[in-house]
């Protein structure tokens, strides 16, 4: 992929443009990644009521028999019901929680880096950090910007 950005971007100093997409660019990405699996996540489950709409409407457009609003409903639910279990299959939380994890990771500061410490550990951290996941936090981030952050979190 940096062979990629390189051959098109980089020009005669790829090394300056590498040197650029360091600077937060990697966990920018990894954060807004992480944000559009949520906002992907928030539309699947809107997908029930979405559906209904568009039978009803269709149904009346094409002057068919009416249907009551809650058999459609209930006929879209039970449907979707399986067919949401496959794309849950996919862990699609478990690939959002990835990215934050690879973005806390890979950010040179994340305690200055607003995407990160907001898009990314508050995240992580309201989901529940365990106790050995809280005192690595501590071995490799500086005791002050830990505090602040339990902090932020409401002493999580």
């Amino acid at each position: 992929m940096v062979g990629e950005l390189d051959s098109k971007f980089g020009g005669s100093e790829p090394r300056e443009v590498r040197r650029t997409l360091t600077d937060h660019f990697w966990c920018d990405l990894l954060v807004a990644i992480a944000d559009g699996i949520k906002n992907f996540s928030d539309a699947l489950d809107r997908i029930p009521e979405y559906a209904t709409d568009a039978i009803l409407m269709s149904r009346k457009a094409e002057r068919r028999i009416p249907l009551l609003d809650a058999l459609v409903s209930l006929a879209v639910r039970m449907a979707w019901k399986p067919i949401r279990k496959m794309v849950d299959t996919t862990g699609i939380e478990e690939l959002q929680r990835t990215c934050w994890i690879l973005a806390v990771l890979i950010c040179p500061a994340p305690e200055d880096h607003a995407a990160v410490r907001d898009g990314a550990l508050f995240p992580l951290a309201k989901e529940g950090l365990l106790e050995t996941s809280k005192e690595r936090l501590e071995q490799v981030f500086p005791t002050d910007w830990v505090r602040r952050l339990r902090e932020d979190l409401g002493g999580v």
